[in-house]
This record gives C-alpha cells, structure tokens and sequence, in this order.
C-alpha cells in the first residue's frame, strides 16, 4: 500500500544496496577548510554586530550578554547548518 519515497539510482536498486559515501584525505580537508572559512566569516560579521548594537544602545553587560545569546544562537545555527550541507556536498557521489 505504502511506497518507499527516498531517491536511488537504479543501478542502487538493482544491486538492492544503498550508495555508500566514501571518505578521502582531500574531501575531509575540503569540509573542514569550508566550514571554518565560512564559519570565521559568521563569527566575525556577529562580533561586529554585537559591538556595533551595544555601543549603539549604551548597553551594559547584562545588555550585551541578552543580545550575544539573541544573535549568537543563530550565527551558530548558521555554521552547523554549513558544516552539514559542506560535508553532504564534499561526500556526494555526484560531485566527485
């Protein structure tokens, strides 16, 4: 009654086995490099903006410790998220 929903090639199907991601030297180094580039880059675009905004607003530490956590989550959102989609895209199959 149910299908199965997920996508295989159909040579996968065939064999009745799923694709297995292999994992070298140069994918690995291309995860990490990406991660941490883009990774420097949020940490950095976020310093400015707590700086910038707590300045702004002459706030004091408690102030600058509420919005570190309020652009902080999601700047850290940001670079799982990253982390994760490089490490798909340098283990896809497709790409290599």
């Amino acid at each position: 009654m149910f299908t199965d929903m997920t996508f295989q090639s159909a040579d996968a199907r065939s064999r009745g086995n799923t694709p297995r991601h292999k994992l070298t030297l140069a994918q690995v180094i291309g995860f990490v490099s990406v991660t941490i580039f883009v990774s420097t880059e949020v940490a950095a675009a976020s310093a400015a903006g707590i700086w910038g905004l707590s300045g702004l607003l002459h706030l004091q530490t408690a102030g600058e410790i509420v919005l570190s956590v309020i652009i902080g989550v999601p700047a850290l959102f940001a670079m799982v998220r990253c982390a994760q989609l490089a490490f798909a895209a340098e283990t896809d199959p497709e790409n290599n």
